[in-house]
């Protein structure tokens, strides 16, 4: 036997030969697979907890609701009556699968009138969890009927489930009244299949086409994605992590995350079935060409494969995008609260502290900073995304080419310190290039602002002079980034190739005759390659967009950590001002004290001179 079938084995390919109605195994399988999605009511089970201790029950239920409860109950009849049809004494595979399709809708039913009552609308889980049913459903049929095996139970569970899918695809949210007269986003009044396909923005975009946008044109924000909501939130969480450890240096990240997590864990876990289901396309590639090849399989099993790998694509691209989609969402929300966690500290910065910044560090802080960080937002989950993605992939190698693939591995671990040294380059010349743009803005506002002195005594041409050196030393170290990020850009747009050229070679050379380059192995091994070169082409990007937002928020992290000024205090004292054996002074408790014992009186409406 090859190599290559003892790795990918025949027991995938075996349960499509010969299979009948009356095989409990085959049954199984295909009923299974089918089924799958309903373990996700169960997994949601703490989600959905979550959300019935935190809202009220009203008598407000999204639209549709009793015609979905009905549909769902007779998905939960169906699977009960034709499960008890298939029960006999020596085969129990099919009514155990029935029976847990049983309860999976009875505790979906649950769950949905819980949620319903609570949410005013459908919680999302349920619209993805029913489109996948019904696909996956779809195609079980499909292979049934080529087959010649479909019965009336499967039949009646699909026309449910496309029932069910289509009127949850068209239900909306329910408003009360205040909501009702209140201008509310259309994607929260939108529907699922609306939301992922972004159909609630065409009326905005006809409006545009037509005539200029104005304000009546524009819909009030979510209450999560107000201003006021968001920074509130991001303040708290700050605090509380500053009275924690007072004597360090808050982070400006966790707050938010801990505000988003909900979001940013679908967000995470979109990414990662994405990345799952895009590398199921070579193990289903080299199951189709076996099928081509050996002609023993039949009709069914490679209409199975063809329909599986559209739908991998077409969930990939879908969960993607979701994802990208959501990411730049939480780049503006987290660009809301920078911004006015800025702007506050601008007002309540002590003098001591307002000393060590300059004007144009302040103003960087806010117009630069802010935004570097925000544009590296969108590619903060590649961080971990192309680790995963390159590891699938070389695993995915190793099980075709086996000990050839040592020499991708090999090529690819050389790529290590060539990105560290890399980085660590740019994050140094992002450091410095800061501090210029700090220099020359500072020297660009004084300009500005004196510019009657400026042109009093013909200092133009001097602050010409000094704004375009320091420019240009800015300059130039962009220049030398830019080219060290193009040269790593392509050395790893390189790496695919080198990859497959080593994996090839080697397993030339290492392989018998009888055991050579077949079409199975090399078309496989070829997607894999190609599957490969597009983490390896955001590299360069991504070092250079982290490195640059690390620096923007270490910069932002120590200015929102300076020290404040303390709050008024009113104290009901006989005399306007009093001071008592104090220790005074202006630089901070770092710095050693200015006066010492200092003790003064001062009465109401009196008038007092100190000179010091």
């Amino acid at each position: 036997m090859r190599y290559q079938e003892q790795c990918f084995g025949d027991g995938f390919k075996s349960i499509f030969r010969n299979c009948n109605i009356q095989e409990p195994y085959c049954l199984l399988f295909r009923d299974g697979i089918a089924a799958l999605p309903l373990l996700a009511f169960w997994l949601l089970i703490p989600v959905y907890t979550r959300i019935v201790r935190n809202n009220e029950p009203e008598l407000r239920a999204p639209k549709y609701f009793w015609a979905h409860l009905i549909f769902q109950v007779l998905l939960l009849v169906d699977n009960a009556v034709f499960g008890a049809l298939y029960f006999n004494q020596s085969d129990h595979f099919l009514p155990l699968l029935r029976f847990f399709q049983v309860l999976s809708y009875a505790n979906c039913c649950i769950w949905f009138s819980l949620l319903s009552k609570r949410l005013h609308s459908i919680h999302p889980s349920f619209c993805v969890i029913f489109l996948v049913l019904f696909v996956l459903k779809a195609v079980q049929v499909l292979i049934l009927a080529f087959e010649s095996t479909v019965d009336a139970g499967v039949i009646a569970e699909l026309i449910l489930l496309m029932a069910e899918t289509a009127l949850l695809s068209k239900s909306t949210k329910r408003l009360g009244e205040n909501e009702e007269k209140s201008k509310l986003t259309p994607e929260e009044k939108s529907s699922f299949v609306s939301r992922i396909f972004f159909w609630w923005l065409n009326r905005l975009i006809k409006s545009g086409a037509k005539n200029p946008l104005t304000n009546e044109n524009l819909h009030n924000l979510n209450k999560n994605a107000t201003s006021e909501w968001l920074y509130t939130r991001w303040r708290d969480e700050f605090r509380k992590e500053k009275e924690k450890n007072p004597s360090k240096e808050t982070s400006i990240v966790w707050p938010f995350i801990r505000i988003q997590k909900t979001t940013i864990i679908s967000l995470t876990l979109a990414r990662l079935t994405a990345d799952c289901v895009h590398y199921l396309n070579p193990i289903l590639l080299k199951q189709l060409i076996d099928y081509v090849s050996l002609h023993d399989q039949p009709l069914s099993f490679g209409i199975a494969i063809a329909c599986i790998m559209f739908l991998s694509a077409t969930t990939r691209s879908l969960l993607q995008n979701y994802q990208i989609a959501g990411m730049c969402r939480q780049a503006v929300y987290y660009q809301t609260v920078l911004s006015n966690a800025i702007l506050h500290k601008i007002l309540k910065l002590s003098p001591s502290a307002r000393s060590n910044r300059t004007a144009g560090e302040i103003l960087n802080h806010a117009a630069v900073d802010i935004e570097i960080i925000v544009h590296s937002i969108p590619y903060l989950q590649n961080m971990w995304s192309v680790p995963f993605q390159v590891t699938l992939a070389m695993t995915l190698l190793a099980i075709t080419l086996g000990w050839a693939a040592v020499a991708g591995v090999i090529i690819m671990i050389f790529y290590i310190p060539m990105n560290f040294l890399t980085a660590k380059f740019i994050k140094l010349s992002q450091q410095k290039q800061m501090k210029i743009k700090d220099e020359r803005t500072k020297l660009s506002n004084e300009m500005l602002n004196g510019i009657k002195v400026v042109k009093l005594y013909a200092w133009e041409e001097s602050f010409e002079d000094q704004i375009n050196r320091l420019r240009a030393k800015e300059v130039k170290m962009l220049r030398n980034v830019c080219i060290l990020s193009r040269i790593v850009d392509v050395a790893n747009a390189a790496s695919p190739f080198l990859v497959a050229i080593g994996s090839f070679t080697c397993y030339v050379l290492l392989s018998s005759s009888e055991n050579g380059l077949t079409p199975s192995v090399a078309f496989v091994a070829l997607v894999i390659f190609n599957q490969l070169r597009q983490p390896m082409r955001m590299v360069a990007n991504l070092i250079t967009t982290l490195v640059q937002a690390r620096v923007s928020n270490k910069r932002i992290r120590q200015f929102l950590n300076e020290e404040e000024m303390e709050k008024k205090t009113e104290v009901a004292l006989g005399n306007a001002i009093v001071f008592k054996n104090a220790t005074l002074n202006w630089k901070g408790i770092e710095h050693p004290p200015v006066l010492r014992d200092v003790s003064f009186l001062k009465a109401h409406n009196s008038r007092t001179t100190i000179s010091l």
